[in-house]
Order: structure tokens, then sequence, then C-alpha cells
């Protein structure tokens, strides 16, 4: 009779289930602070490079994770003081916007009727905006009403996140090595290996993918308000956040500033022209320049895998999930393949 310790991937399916049932358990028991600790860790990754320079120079762990939050708390300040209010601002005027859009709409839709009635067919545009537009309506407050809950869930999470980092950048290593020490001696090496592995895949595509998102807004802020979109820090922060989606992400970036455009007191299909004009120029330079640089190999992942992936988990987790998609799925796939190859070697051994 075969024993399970003689069949590697079974073992390996095994704890690998074990393994992804503790995280589901834990992001399910700790949902409430599940974005700052997620918020935490990206910033970690993004500034523990810092924080060992400083240590390079002779200072503490301590005091560099000091330093290190002194620094998070600047840039929360500035960010509290500057950028959101002028976000809450422009959310006021994408709100005001979205009356004119049906006006525009019903009158286009008037038009329509008169075309085709002219070539003697039938068309009742109230058929089809009336219930459109009431569940649109709906639709536009809810999001508005999602994007000021989210301005005020930031605002909250400038509180917490600079210290969960802190703390992170002070004790996380602690508290690995002790994690990891637990391990038994059999599996010590194993263990060791595949969370190498995970952190230093996590790091590069974290570091990227914030870096690349930073890059796309400013880009898209500055086209916007050449072009003379309204909110066009709004419009560029959007399509920063929605970059951080692959493939779907660039496309839902380009409704917003349609909308702007297409509210604008005058129609002007060059302003519509500019506002995709501005998302596809800057996937241009996204994916020729900034991807390349940043986190290309970051990831292997098959784009059906990626996308399949973004759906389910923005199925069960909203927008985080869609953002959180593909880190995950690389973790996975990382420690499936570790303890696949490190038990079949054991076997064989």
């Amino acid at each position: 009779m075969i024993k399970i310790s003689e069949m590697p991937l079974l073992r390996s399916l095994i704890i690998f289930f074990a393994i992804m049932s503790l995280a589901g358990l834990s992001a399910y028991l700790l949902a409430p602070l599940l974005i700052p600790i997620i918020l935490s860790f990206a910033l970690y990754a993004l500034f523990d490079p810092v924080s060992n320079y400083l240590q390079r120079k002779g200072l503490t762990e301590g005091i560099s994770a000091i330093l290190v939050l002194l620094l998070l708390v600047v840039i929360c300040i500035l960010g509290v003081s500057i950028v959101f209010p002028m976000l809450a601002e422009q959310l006021i005027l994408l709100q005001a916007k979205i009356p004119k859009l049906w006006e525009f709409l019903t009158s286009f839709s008037l038009q329509v009727k008169d075309i085709l009635e002219g070539y003697g067919l039938k068309f009742d545009p109230n058929a089809i905006t009336k219930p459109l537009m009431s569940t649109s309506s709906d639709w536009g407050k809810d999001a508005v009403i999602r994007l000021s809950n989210l301005l005020i869930d930031m605002t909250a999470a400038v509180i917490l996140v600079p210290l969960f980092t802190f703390f992170l950048i002070r004790d996380y290593k602690q508290l690995r090595n002790k994690a990891l020490d637990l391990l038994p001696n059999k599996s010590f090496e194993l263990g060791w290996l595949i969370y190498y592995r995970v952190a230093k895949k996590l790091e590069i595509y974290i570091r990227g993918i914030i870096m690349q998102s930073g890059i796309m807004a400013i880009v898209t802020s500055i086209g916007f308000y050449i072009f003379g979109l309204d909110s066009p820090v709004l419009l560029g922060t959007i399509a920063g956040l929605l970059n951080l989606i692959p493939y779907v992400g660039p496309l839902l970036a380009m409704v917003p500033p349609i909308i702007i455009a297409l509210g604008a007191p005058v129609f002007d299909p060059v302003l519509i022209g500019a506002a995709i004009g501005v998302i596809i120029a800057a996937q241009l330079i996204d994916n020729i320049i900034v991807v390349p640089a940043l986190i290309a190999n970051a990831v292997n992942l098959h784009p059906i895998t990626v996308i399949v992936g973004i759906i389910i988990f923005g199925n069960f987790f909203g927008f985080i999930g869609m953002i959180i998609a593909i880190p995950a799925l690389a973790t996975s796939n990382i420690i499936l393949t570790g303890l696949r190859n490190g038990l079949k070697k054991d076997v064989l051994t």
C-alpha cells in the first residue's frame, strides 16, 4: 500500500490547501483591517530598502523605523492637506456632470430618431433612455457614494497605515524568523527557500506596481489638464488606481474622462477623442517604458490565468480583490511549485 509520504504531489496539495485555508481564515478575521494591512505591507516593501540603507549607515532598527515613520507622516499630512481636498472638490464636480451627460444622450437619441424616421424606420428613444437613465442614475449616485466612502476610508488609513508600517519595519524580520524557526528540521530549508522566492517576487512586483501606478496617475493628469478636461487630478488618480488591474483597468479608466467630456457645456468630439487618446498614450508609455523597467518578469502568469483570477477575486473581494489577484496567484504558484519540487526531492533521496 502506497503511503501519503511517498506521494509528493498529494502531500504538496494537502499542505498547500492548509496554508491557503489559514490565509483565508486570517483574511476573514482581519477583514475590517484588511485594507490598512495590505497598504502597510506594500509600504513596507517600498520603504524597507530605505530602512536597510539607514542601518548600513550605523543606525539601529528602531531609529531607522522611526525615521521612516516620520517620512510617512509627512507624506500623509501632505496628502490629507493638499491632495484629498482637491479630489473631494473634483468628485463633487464629477457628480454634477452626470445630469448633463444624460441631457446629451437624450438629445442625441432624438437626433437618431429623426434620422431613422427619415428612412421610414420607427424608433422610440424613451423606451431605452428612461429605464437606462433611472438605472444609471442610481449607479452614478452609488459610485459617487463609494468614491466618497473610499476617501473617508483612506483618511482613516492615514492614521493606521503609518503605525502598521512602523512596526513591520521594526519587528517583521524578527517575527518572520521566529515563525520559520517553528518548522521541523527536515522542512526548515524548504520553508526558507519558498519564503525567499515569494518575498523576492512580491517585493519586486509591489515596488514596481506602486511606482507604475504613480507614473500613470501623473502622466494622465498632465494629459487631461493639457486638453482642458475638468477634474484632471481626480481623473488621473482614478486612471492610476485602475492601472493596478491588468487588461481590464485601462478600459475602465476611459469611462470617467469620457463622461466628463460628454458633460461639457458644448459637445466637442475632439475632447472625447483627447480623453481616450490620453489613456492610450499613457498605456503605450506604460508598456514600452515603465513595465520593462519596473515589473518585467516579476510574475510569470499566463494572461488567461490573470484574467480569470481578476474575475474571481473581484467577484469575492471587489476592487481590492482585483488588485491583489496577481500577487495572490503568483504567491500560490510559487508555494505549490516549491512544495512539489521540495517534497519530490525528499522522496527521491
